[in-house]
Parts: structure tokens; C-alpha cells; sequence
């Protein structure tokens, strides 16, 4: 008895020195990085250990679907961290010992009507009642504000989010079991990057009349403070045209805001060539897509979303509380620029900008 007292002690010792080494490797506060700490493309915190969450369950919502190349960029971002790989029908291949891990697709990006996304989310919630993960990641809105948000906040299961666009009060975020990272545009590293090739510091948004391009613009002000000399939405590409002309001469930098009245690739074509012509002032934009139409794009990177969800993820499984996290924001950018449009305003980049950049280089 004595030596099976003495086996038992000895695990116990081990079992608390384990955990008190994974939760210092984790730190549950971990500090969110000022925009001015973080280096575009680049992530200098150590790797996750291999090993941690060993044998947990982890589900992984997506509110969109395969191939998605936001959605794609999360995940693999959070599979990096996890050490694991998915096949073509999203089953688990680990490299290692690590969580077990099962995703689900919403599919409620080509799928936008309130029945349809109500039912994905009823199905989600099956899932994760029959499965019974011991964490859930779940990314963008809709997932949180479907599935969370009506059948988990404040549950036992603890949730991470990420994509969540600007803010997560709407959602009762956080919560004592949910924490996660913001989706936001980087329009101050944007502007800062602009201002540097700009004659004055007026600026001016343009972009599609929509519902999210004119959240984008409220953002803007109320999140950064940022003057808009002048905003325009338009419905159309030829008034867009005419738009973007007559901007030219009324501000000093100007916002492109997705101009989503652009379906076809000869529409896309012609508005790159358009451009390329008839810019005077730099242009900048946050979406990958935008980037043949703007001397600067200033991209979030979806896989950071992923990298931290993830890393939160093997946090909480380790023992740290959801509601000792605090939600963060992406502070990371890809780089675009577009060397039509720079040749044309005569603008000469730094060789480092241009080393850590990705080339726009077709008109």
C-alpha cells in the first residue's frame, strides 16, 4: 500500500508540475500587441508545443464554405497551431500527438436567407450536442451570432471566436465562456503608408452602396477617428467612373471601398485599366480583391485569426478560463503594391516596403 501511495503521490506531483509548465507556456493574459508592435506577415511568439490538448475534442464551425479563401486562411492557421493537416473531406490527419479535431461548414456565404442559416445553425448545434467537443472555435458572424449566441453563451463548453466583424457587444461578448479576436480593417497603418506619397491629408472613401461599406465608413470615424472629407456610394461602374475621376482633384487620398457591382473579369479587367489611367492621388484598400484598383493595399490576414484561435484554444484546454482571456484584434497586413498604378504617380517605394509586399504587377 505504502509503495502504491507513493506511485500515486508521485503522479499527482508530476500531473501539477505538467500543468503548472503548459499554463506558463500558454499565459492566459497574454498581451494583445499595440498596431504599432506588430510586424506585418511576420508572428513572433514561440510556437505551441506539440502535445498540448492531446486527446481533447475540437470542433471547428466555419458560417462559409470550402475553398472560401478567408475561410481556408483560418483554418489553416489554427491547424498550424494544432499540428494537424485536413483531406479534400475535411477529415484529420495529425502530425502528432494533439487534439482530435472535426469541422463543420455553414455554407451561409453562398446561402444567405434567414431560413436557410437558421437551419445551419440548428444542425450545428446537434452536432456539438451528439459530439460533445470539449472546445469550439468558431469563425465569423454568423456562427457566433446563430449558434452561439442562442444555444451557448454562458454555457459549460467553452467557445473561441474569431472574424467577428468590429465588435462583439452585440453578441454579449465576452462571456464567462466565450472570448475571441476581432475582425477589423487596418485603415491607421493604411492611411499612415498613403500619407507618405499624399500633397495633403484630405481623405475621401468611394466604394458600392451597401449596408457593409457604410459600416466600414461609420468604423472608420467612430474606431479611428478618421476625417472623410468626402464619402461617395454608388449603385453602378460607370457611375463609380465618374466618381473616381472627379475625386481625383477633391481629395488628397482616397479609400476604395469594395466596389461589389463588379461581377464579370472582363468588368474587373476594365476597372484595373480604368485606373491605371486615370489615378492622380495615392488609393489604398483592406481587401485582396481591391488590390488591382489601388497603388496600397493594407490586407488583414485571415491566418492570424486562426493562429490565435487556436492558440487560445490550447490555453483553455489547459486549464485557463475563457473569461480570463481578453478578446483581441488582428494587428497583421498583407502587403499589395501596385506597380501600374505607382509608375503612373511617378512614386518610388522603399525597397523594405517592397521586400515584405506582395507585387500588383498586371494592369
Amino acid at each position: 500500500m505504502k509503495s502504491i501511495m507513493t506511485v500515486r503521490s508521485i503522479t499527482l506531483v508530476a500531473t501539477i508540475v505538467s500543468v503548472i509548465a503548459v499554463l506558463s507556456l500558454t499565459g492566459c493574459n497574454e498581451r494583445t500587441p499595440d498596431s504599432a508592435d506588430a510586424s506585418p506577415g511576420q508572428d513572433n511568439r514561440e510556437p505551441a508545443a506539440v502535445g498540448l490538448g492531446a486527446g481533447k475534442k475540437v470542433l471547428f464551425v466555419d458560417s462559409y464554405h470550402k475553398g472560401y479563401p478567408w475561410s481556408e486562411g483560418i483554418i489553416s492557421g489554427m491547424l498550424g497551431e494544432f499540428h494537424i493537416t485536413l483531406d479534400e473531406n475535411d477529415i484529420a490527419n495529425t502530425l502528432g500527438d494533439t487534439v482530435e479535431l472535426r469541422v463543420v461548414r455553414m455554407d451561409t456565404k453562398r446561402n444567405t436567407s434567414e431560413e436557410f442559416i437558421e437551419q445551419a445553425a440548428w444542425k450545428t448545434k446537434t452536432v456539438i450536442d451528439s459530439w460533445k467537443p470539449d472546445l469550439v472555435i468558431v469563425a465569423d458572424d454568423n456562427a457566433s451570432k446563430y449558434v452561439v449566441v442562442p444555444f451557448f453563451r454562458n454555457a459549460e463548453t467553452p467557445f473561441v471566436f474569431c472574424g467577428v466583424n468590429w465588435e462583439c457587444s452585440a453578441y454579449g461578448f465576452p462571456c464567462s465562456n466565450v472570448t475571441g479576436m476581432l475582425e477589423v480593417s487596418l485603415i491607421p497603418q493604411l492611411l499612415k503608408e498613403m500619407g507618405k506619397y499624399a500633397s495633403g491629408s484630405r481623405i475621401g472613401l468611394l466604394g458600392a452602396d451597401n449596408l457593409s461599406n457604410h459600416k466600414e465608413a461609420d468604423n472608420y470615424r467612430s474606431k479611428f477617428n478618421v476625417s472623410l472629407e468626402k464619402e461617395v456610394f454608388v449603385e453602378t461602374f460607370e457611375e463609380w467612373k465618374s466618381a473616381f475621376k472627379r475625386l481625383q482633384s477633391e481629395v488628397d487620398m482616397l479609400i476604395i471601398a469594395p466596389p461589389s457591382f463588379l461581377k464579370t473579369a472582363e468588368e474587373k479587367a476594365q476597372a484595373a485599366k480604368f485606373v491605371t489611367e486615370h489615378t492622380a492621388v495615392p488609393t489604398g484598400c483592406v481587401e485582396d480583391w481591391i488590390t488591382p484598383y489601388a497603388l496600397i493595399g493594407f490586407v488583414k490576414a485571415s491566418g492570424e485569426q486562426g493562429q490565435w484561435a487556436g492558440r487560445t484554444a490550447l490555453k483553455i484546454l489547459a486549464g485557463c478560463s475563457p473569461a480570463d482571456i481578453p478578446v483581441a484584434t488582428n494587428t497583421k497586413a498583407r502587403i499589395y503594391l501596385n506597380m501600374p498604378i505607382a509608375k503612373k504617380l511617378r512614386v518610388v517605394f522603399p525597397i523594405k516596403l517592397i521586400e515584405s509586399a506582395e507585387l500588383v504587377t498586371s494592369e
